[in-house]
């Protein structure tokens, strides 16, 4: 091979070797609260109809997300993110009175990422982030006189995010962050009576801490 041949070579595969130590994929995994405030839940079933108001708990969030960072500033996540608040006592025409339950939701979704040095450190950076989440699946259960009584849908609602990420070295991070889920209107049927419907909007905020891995 003579040297002409070899410096095209070295030319060619230099660019690749370089991309392949950017470590540009990423996974982190996810815990932390989840907080949902007062609920307006409205029933009806084409003879009954009512509403009451819900107060959640805050209670468990958790996941896991898989990265890829464009360039340095930008990246993409999706994410697989668990939701859950636990309901006080409520009263719902057509439901009866409940002691206890919870609103849940497991999810998937797809974000845009900025990254920007807010601290002035080069250890810490911190992103603001925004994208659209496939509820998979997100069902209200009641509790009355002792047998569970559940309502369920899917649906899509908007995302925006913002948090810091902390470099414990060039493989390893933890990160904390802050997310704001919005569905609207949404209608959730129970399975053995589509006619049954509870109408709410699911609105919740998670806060969030995670351990992070790129390779």
């Amino acid at each position: 091979m003579n040297r002409n041949v070899l410096t095209l070579c070295l030319a060619l595969t230099l660019p690749l070797a370089a991309a392949a130590e950017e470590d540009r994929f990423y996974v982190t995994a996810d815990v932390g609260a989840n907080f949902l405030g007062s609920e307006d839940l409205s029933y009806r079933d084409g003879i009954t109809s009512g509403s009451a108001s819900a107060d959640f708990d805050p209670s468990f969030a958790g996941g896991a997300t898989l990265g890829w960072r464009l360039n340095d500033r930008w990246r993409l996540e999706g994410e697989l993110m668990y939701r859950r608040n636990e309901m006080d006592d409520i009263t719902l025409p057509g439901v009866g009175s409940s002691t206890e339950g919870d609103f849940a939701s497991l999810s998937l979704g797809a974000s845009a990422l900025y990254d920007f040095n807010l601290f002035g450190n080069e250890d810490v950076t911190s992103f603001v982030g925004a994208g659209v989440v496939f509820v998979q699946e997100i069902d209200i259960d009641f509790t009355v006189a002792g047998q569970e009584t559940s309502f369920e849908t899917d649906d899509i609602g908007f995302q925006v995010q913002f948090g810091a990420r902390y470099d414990l070295s060039d493989r390893w991070f933890v990160d904390a962050r802050v997310r704001y889920l919005a569905l609207s209107g949404v209608e959730l049927e129970f399975p053995d009576d589509t006619s049954r419907i509870i109408k709410a909007d699911y609105a919740p905020l998670t806060v969030s801490a995670g351990i992070g891995y790129r390779f």
